[in-house]
């Protein structure tokens, strides 16, 4: 599937839900990339609230499961989502840092039936993406050297 080929309504989306839908930070690749990296005194603020009703059946239900991800996301510097968002959605996520703060995630979202496992080279993209943002948080120019500042 091409950028722009796929009628989102075939896919179970609306146009209108892409643009406002909004999970809490412990749903979702792009908001576990987040939370992974700040304090854990907002992670348990986050972890305090429930699981957003309408949140996929992916998404974590169990906080210690939810918590083992964020180590994995911290030790490998990306987030993988299947389904978290949203039924038939999988995920992958980097997050975003400058001056060794968490500003973001860069996400790729595609349905599970183009992208049942997310392939080394979208999670590559992602990251170089990720870097490139916090390149330019730094003020310099994406790609400017070979240190990014994302923490892994």
């Amino acid at each position: 599937m091409a950028v722009g080929d796929s009628d989102l309504t075939e896919l179970g989306m609306t146009p209108r839900a892409v643009q406002t839908v909004e999970h809490s930070l412990r749903v979702g690749a792009a908001g576990r990339a987040i939370l992974a990296y700040l304090p854990e005194t907002i992670q348990s603020e986050v972890l305090d609230r429930p699981v957003p009703a309408e949140a996929g059946p992916g998404a974590y239900q169990d906080d210690v499961r939810l918590l083992a991800s964020l180590e994995r996301i911290r030790a490998r510097g990306y987030a993988l989502g299947h389904e978290e968002c949203a039924a038939g959605w999988n995920e992958c996520a980097a997050p975003v840092t400058w001056d060794g703060l968490v500003m973001g995630s860069v996400l790729v979202m595609k349905p599970k039936q183009v992208m049942t496992r997310c392939p080394v080279t979208v999670i590559e993209a992602v990251e170089r993406t990720a870097a490139a943002l916090a390149d330019l948080g730094r003020g310099g120019p994406a790609g400017s050297d070979g240190d990014d500042s994302r923490m892994k």
